[in-house]
């Protein structure tokens, strides 16, 4: 089981006590909830432990459509179960229905036409964005929070590293994003800033951190629960960016309750299955302007008589975020361009 933290879970809601008597070693409809997954087996809780997990052979037949039979959130339902092992095994016969996921395309060494799921059935996507070090990215917000728009969880939005500029810096653009409705927090895992109320936000949900490389998700986590000691590191002094500390996706139980996952640094993310005429749909602010355009199906770039465009025109939907839009739709159309023609 080399590559996998071995960690004490709580008893996840819906999975059942194992009975470890010789004549229950195979108790029907034992349930449990996948922690991470690596290669082609997974790290699953249940019953208050962790269980070393191999898929049944029928779940790898047929073409495959995901990146993995199995993520992060998935809840399964376990067979052949051997709990005097240490670690104790079993084998996943089925992976149930998700209630939800956060998707993305996937890499161009798998096609682009395949999906990668980064975690499955949760509550909230956390977005960390730093203010510096690295530097922002430009419309790298928007297309996380359209991701969560786009299979219905709800999205907040961590700014990090708030000892490390002005405070003019703090509310730049940043508040627009609060009129919207999602939750903003201003954090600093080194002044404390902002950590007991992101451990409230957290308290009791599923939720995924998500932001590029180097913004430090895996040092907050590290300062609400030290336990977790996930490795951190610095931005690259030539690049700017950050360097890939977390490699997959894993589940952790939280002491204050519920569980988080720490997703690998993004360096640029395309939302599956979502068209360029639906990333409109995604973004709530364009909704008043919409209804003023001439054509129904306007995608609010090129068309005239546009409600949106005019928004933009009176300062009323920021510049930065209608660029932001556009070069979604832009980079989703250029995709599918190359998908059709076979390559990328």
């Amino acid at each position: 089981m080399a590559g996998f933290r071995i960690l004490v879970v709580p008893a996840v809601e819906g999975d059942e006590t194992i009975d470890t008597t010789e004549n229950a070693i195979h108790p029907p409809n034992a349930t449990g909830v996948v922690m991470r997954t690596g290669g082609e087996r997974s790290i699953v809780a249940h019953g208050g432990r962790v269980w070393s997990c191999q898929l049944r052979g029928k779940l790898k037949q047929g073409k495959r459509r995901e990146q993995t039979v199995t993520v992060a959130g998935d809840r399964v339902v376990l067979g052949a179960l051997q709990p005097e092992h240490e670690p104790p095994e079993a084998v996943i016969e089925e992976v149930l229905p998700r209630r939800n996921r956060i998707s993305r395309m996937g890499t161009r060494r798998s096609g682009g036409n395949i999906e990668q799921v980064l975690v499955a059935n949760l509550d909230q996507v956390v977005v960390v964005q730093s203010l510096t070090e690295p530097d922002p990215q430009k419309g790298f917000v928007d297309r996380l929070l359209v991701a969560a728009e786009r299979f219905e969880v709800a999205g907040h939005l961590v700014l990090n590293k708030v000892d490390l500029v002005t405070e003019s810096a703090l509310q730049q653009d940043w508040d627009y994003f609060a009129g919207l409705g999602y939750t903003v927090l201003r954090t600093s895992a080194t002044s404390g800033q902002g950590v007991a109320e992101l451990a409230e936000l957290l308290r009791g949900r599923t939720s995924i951190l998500m932001g590029a490389s180097g913004v430090g998700k895996s040092t907050l986590l590290n300062t609400i629960d030290p336990d977790l000691a996930l490795q951190v590191s610095t931005v690259a002094s030539r690049t700017g960016l950050g360097r890939h500390t977390t490699t997959s996706t894993e589940l952790f139980p939280l002491p204050q309750g519920g569980f988080i996952a720490d997703s690998p640094g993004l360096r640029g993310f395309e939302p599956w299955d979502v068209d360029p005429e639906e990333v409109r749909d995604y973004f709530p602010d364009f909704t008043d302007g919409a209804q003023e355009c001439r054509f129904r199906t306007c995608l609010h770039d090129q068309e005239p008589q546009c409600g949106v465009k005019k928004l933009v025109g009176a300062g009323k939907i920021p510049d930065w975020r209608y660029a932001a839009y556009l070069a979604l739709v832009r980079d989703l159309k250029d995709r599918r361009r190359s998908l059709r023609k076979g390559g990328w």
